[in-house]
């Protein structure tokens, strides 16, 4: 089910998630205990302010990533959308690759925008009269603000913490991989603690009330996503670390190329067969070296002797595809961007002179980036 999109003036279009009315409900759920009177009974004198405050929760995070939005946008970055979900929110922006400073004050720019408001909603209590409805309910939001800004700023991935402190680590160590791995495995930490801690608060209340277990449930369901988030980042690394490897020059395979008309008999043994393939230039277009074939093994075998100087190799080999070509220089992200471009199942390595060193398989490729 496709999330509903608002747009709200100079924002990012704010995509919001069913799963925010189940953030709601949870909360509210959660709160109105703190202005029940404990009879028991239904009290909308007690839902509503309990409701407000949720709604109040879903707001702090719409700020949050809207801190979020505007710094990226401030360093350059295009902001694509502000997601409202289950979880919280996020937002998603696209640009050229930040600068540590840049990433840490785009990171900490969320948490900091929830103090302010934790700030505002202090402020806004003094106001009233100590005790009220009005004085918990703003009491509550600042304290709802303190913690969501906290939280955020805990030094794990995908916390907004962790994400600074990667940015940092990555600058210091000179090494961005490293500093995602340490920040990813303090993020799974983290999402252990989420868990062990309402156990505590379970355990020593000798029970779980109905705040407890609701407190337990969410942890776990955060829990849940923390780790995914941060077993994401490793991933991210492990792949990233691959790709940093690759290396045109490395990677061709010095395979002979023959004409479509050369005779089988200009081959070779047999078991020479696997090092060939036959480049039929003939089709040739932008971009694109010619059409491949690959000779078949037990085809040529059945070939009499006295036939291999008539039967052209073009008869014995299958089409495997076209090849493209990449140059020697290619390495890394630049690499894989070259061939995401313009995909093949094969491309011809050249120097800058023209000359070919080798053939690259897709296929082994896609092996190495798998971890194969």
């Amino acid at each position: 089910m496709k999330s509903p999109t608002l747009r709200l003036g100079a924002l990012p279009p704010i995509q919001v998630s069913p799963g925010t009315l189940v953030t709601v409900a949870v909360f509210a759920l959660m709160l109105y205990p703190s202005f029940s009177d404990g009879s028991g009974t239904f009290s909308a004198a007690a839902a509503l302010p309990a409701l407000g405050i949720a709604l109040f929760l879903v707001l702090s995070v719409l700020i949050h990533e809207v801190g979020h939005a505007v710094s990226a946008r401030a360093f350059g970055a295009t902001v694509d959308h502000i997601a409202l979900t289950l979880w919280g929110g996020h937002t998603q922006y696209t640009g050229r690759p930040m600068s540590a400073p840049a990433s840490i004050v785009i990171s900490l720019s969320g948490p900091v925008s929830n103090l302010a408001l934790a700030a505002l909603a202090t402020a806004a209590g003094t106001l009233t009269e100590a005790g009220s409805t009005a004085d918990v309910f703003w009491y509550l939001c600042s304290r709802l603000n303190l913690a969501l800004a906290l939280f955020n700023l805990l030094p794990g991935l995908p916390m907004d913490g962790g994400r600074a402190l990667e940015s940092l680590l990555g600058g210091v160590l000179r090494n961005p991989l490293l500093g995602t791995r340490v920040t990813a495995w303090i993020g799974r930490g983290i999402a252990v603690l989420v868990v062990l801690i309402p156990l505590r608060w379970i355990l020593q209340s000798e029970g779980a009330g109905t705040f407890l277990l609701l407190a337990l449930l969410w942890a776990m369901l955060i829990a849940g996503m923390l780790w995914q988030g941060a077993s994401r980042a490793l991933g991210a690394a492990t792949l990233q670390s691959r790709i940093d490897a690759l290396d045109a020059r490395s990677l061709a395979r010095p395979l002979r190329l023959v004409g479509p008309q050369q005779m089988l008999s200009d081959l070779g043994p047999a078991s020479e067969l696997d090092a060939l393939l036959v480049l039929d230039q003939r089709i040739a277009r932008p971009g694109v070296v010619g059409h491949v074939l690959r000779i078949q093994p037990a085809a040529a075998a059945a070939v009499p002797d006295g036939e291999r100087s008539r039967t052209p190799v073009s008869a014995v080999a299958a089409p495997v595809g076209e090849m493209g070509a990449l140059q020697a220089s290619l390495r890394g992200d630049d690499l894989v961007s070259a061939i995401l471009a313009r995909p093949f199942p094969l491309y011809l390595v050249l120097e800058d002179s023209g000359r070919a060193l080798g053939v690259i398989l897709s296929d082994e490729i896609n092996g190495l980036l798998r971890g194969r």
